[in-house]
């Protein structure tokens, strides 16, 4: 155990929860650190059966991202002569918002609301040196590369009859967790390994006529299913030592996660103020900019789930290599899943 929940933060002097120095100062790792080359070595051992998976959704999928993100675009570009004429070859030209399918979320993206402090204490000042804390640097050292663990809620409920409503603000709680863990009979989570929350949100939205798919980006609020926004959620997360978290739905964590909060039960002692996180995304400000794990978003999780079910085995290698953007927020995940 890397140190215990009730003793964050451990800057005394930053926001609540936080895990600032844990990897030495000026880090731009966070939780990746964990992703050590006898770790990886160790994760590469999932491999038995060669089969691959891609975690990555369609670029143009959502057709219309929620958050008023814009829509992903398109197009094939003849190449000519010099004289205009066309010639057979071809580019194209591609133009999206990073996070409007699916994506990791970089630490330069969600930072403490109130304290106006991203991870390691970097303020929105500091971002304008791309050195600084952006997803570039995970790819300088190799991705996000290591043992995938799989928790498929979605199918969870299907086998015991529970509805389900991923595209309604609903919780996924840490008993949710355990019953999955159980009933999937395992694996047991280690130090390091990459989550991976199948809610069933991208399957509900591939159901949607075109129309009713466009309509959920035009809702006044951005109700989708995901993580329940607890401090018994960030403990259960914390003491899982997880290297990156990612989900299916829009946001990993339920949304909407903008705005007033019902208060969070104390972990322990007093309540704390700072755990009602003001501004929303409980998760987002302790996980990614507290704890500096990567957060993904919008993983298309349906055919991993078919193949761990025929497998009977929910744990896999994973390699995902992020764009390489100097100082980039966030990143398609290039993300493959290998048993």
């Amino acid at each position: 155990m890397i140190t215990v929940f009730t003793l964050l933060p451990l800057d005394k002097a930053g926001p609540p929860g936080n895990a600032w120095g844990l990897y030495g100062a000026n880090d731009n790792l966070g939780a990746l650190n964990m992703l050590t080359p006898d770790t990886v070595a160790q994760a590469a051992k999932e491999i038995r059966t060669g089969d691959r998976v891609s975690l990555d959704w369609y670029l143009n999928r959502p057709n219309q991202p929620s958050f008023d993100r814009p829509a992903f675009q398109w197009k094939r570009i003849v190449r000519k002569t010099p004289a205009g004429a066309d010639r057979t070859v071809n580019d194209d030209y591609l133009a999206f918002n990073t996070q409007g399918s699916s994506q990791w979320d970089g630490f330069r993206h969600y930072g403490y609301q109130q304290a106006k402090q991203f991870y390691g204490g970097v303020t929105m000042d500091d971002l304008h040196a791309p050195g600084v804390i952006g997803i570039d640097a995970w790819v300088d050292k190799g991705g996000i590369v290591g043992r995938g663990v799989l928790i498929d809620y979605a199918g969870y409920c299907r086998a015991r009859s529970i509805p389900t409503k991923p595209l309604e603000s609903t919780d996924i709680t840490v008993d949710d967790l355990e019953a999955v863990l159980q009933w999937q009979q395992g694996p047991a989570i280690q130090p390091g390994d990459i989550l991976f929350l199948r809610s069933g949100f991208t399957a509900a939205y591939e159901a949607l006529p075109a129309t009713q798919q466009d309509a959920l980006a035009a809702r006044p609020e951005p109700d989708f299913i995901g993580l329940a926004p607890t401090a018994r959620t960030l403990r259960w997360l914390w003491e899982s030592e997880f290297a990156a978290v990612a989900g299916d739905a829009p946001s990993f964590e339920r949304a909407p996660i903008a705005g007033a909060h019902t208060p969070v039960p104390a972990v322990g002692g007093e309540a704390d103020p700072w755990l009602q996180m003001d501004g929303g995304g409980l998760i987002h400000q302790w996980v990614l900019a507290g704890w500096g794990v990567p957060i993904g978003e919008l993983f298309d999780l349906e055919t991993l789930a078919k193949k761990c079910a025929a497998l009977g085995r929910y744990s896999f290698f994973v390699s995902s290599v992020p764009l390489k953007v100097p100082g980039g927020v966030a990143s398609p995940p290039n993300a493959v899943a290998i048993f």
